[in-house]
């Protein structure tokens, strides 16, 4: 029986991921496709894992998008177009950094303007000044550079479907208010750590103000979605991070089904089925 089942089971993948293709490719441009939303955290040549990509990888990723020509877009204009519809440039997408590492200063914002894009900072309140992190005038300069926004990360970086609704609360106002006193400006997009959250996590950060809110779940951005439990497309480093970040790019949506069907596989006992689902 559970051979049987996870044949079916086999087939039915197959079919979703065939429909999901001529879908893809038949949808008009990005009201359907949606709004790419790349996740980056660090660019160094020094530190070795997924979440730090090489320099010189992170540079072919923005040379590749130069000459594709996709147009980075802010939050602004992100917000603007899934509230009221407003028009977005050809190939938008959208560049977002997690955490606040002081390489974004040093490797990511001078390749960002040598290749004509802008990138928002999703920043932990608390890290500001830390080793390895950056300073509030750091934070400053970068956005006087029309380069990066800076925008909320929490303020301590928990997770915060373990934490009472007074500390998620706390957690929002408190990374809103000292971000809000360092730039000087209003700050109303937030990024969950690790993309965690829930219903109730979205209703709080709607309720502390934020306008838009980002999870990690492998996906685009498109109108009509709950504002505040947006996709994103993770950007890895790895074999070749240009081909995967390419792959990402242009299947998303299969991809982002592929990790949804091996954790649900996994999640039902089929550690042998969900070890064949390819994932890039």
């Amino acid at each position: 029986m559970l051979r049987l089942t996870g044949k079916v089971f086999g087939v039915v993948a197959i079919l979703v991921v065939f429909a999901t293709l001529v879908f893809y490719f038949t949808a008009p441009v990005y009201t359907l496709r949606g709004i790419p939303v790349l996740n980056y955290h660090q660019v160094n040549d020094e530190k070795f894992s997924p979440l730090t990509m090489k320099t010189s990888d992170f540079r072919n990723q923005m040379a590749y998008l130069q000459e594709q020509g996709y147009h980075a877009i802010t939050m602004e204009e992100l917000y603007g177009y899934l509230q009221n519809n407003l028009p977005l440039p050809s190939k938008p997408v959208v560049i977002t950094f997690d955490d606040g590492y002081v390489d974004n200063y040093t490797e990511a914002m001078p390749i960002l303007k040598e290749y004509g894009m802008k990138a928002t900072l999703f920043m932990i309140g608390d890290s500001i000044g830390a080793p390895g992190f950056l300073s509030a005038e750091q934070l400053k300069e970068m956005e006087a550079s029309h380069i990066f926004e800076v925008e909320s990360h929490t303020y301590s970086h928990k997770d915060l479907r373990k934490l009472s609704s007074d500390a998620v609360a706390d957690e929002f106002s408190h990374s809103k208010t000292l971000l809000e006193t360092t730039l000087g400006h209003p700050v109303q997009y937030i990024a969950y750590p690790c993309g965690f959250t829930n219903p109730q996590v979205d209703a709080l950060a709607q309720a502390a103000g934020y306008r838009l809110a980002f999870t990690v779940d492998t996906g685009n951005v498109r109108s009509g979605e709950n504002r505040f439990n947006l996709d994103r497309v993770p950007v890895f480093e790895g074999d070749n991070p240009l081909l995967s970040m390419q792959l990402r790019l242009h299947y998303v949506e299969i991809i982002g089904g592929l990790w949804s069907l091996r954790d649900f596989l996994l999640a039902h006992n089929h550690p042998t089925l969900a070890s064949i689902v390819p994932l890039f």
